[in-house]
């Protein structure tokens, strides 16, 4: 196999992982509540710690940190949870 075949394949590979992931994050198992918000100047660690709230144990959500995403307790707005838009 040439090497750019061998490229452009792995090019697909990742491409399809990325899809599939950012589908897993905006599917179903989105948790009441709100993220806390960030400071405009945020800078968080660029990792991946869960992927939608259905990964986070409990009440908690799957929140940015300014670059990756954590497990954070959820805000209650107004006494109850209100949902993610």
């Amino acid at each position: 196999m040439k090497t750019g075949t061998v490229f452009v394949l792995v090019a697909f590979v990742i491409l399809g992982m990325e899809m599939a992931f950012a589908q897993g994050r905006n599917g179903g198992g989105v948790k009441p509540g709100l993220c806390p918000k960030l400071p405009k100047d945020a800078i968080g660690l660029c990792v991946e710690k869960c992927s939608g709230d259905d990964s986070c144990p409990g009440e908690m959500k799957c929140c940015s940190n300014g670059c990756g995403h954590v497990c954070k307790r959820a805000i209650r707005v107004g006494g109850v949870y209100d949902p993610v838009e």
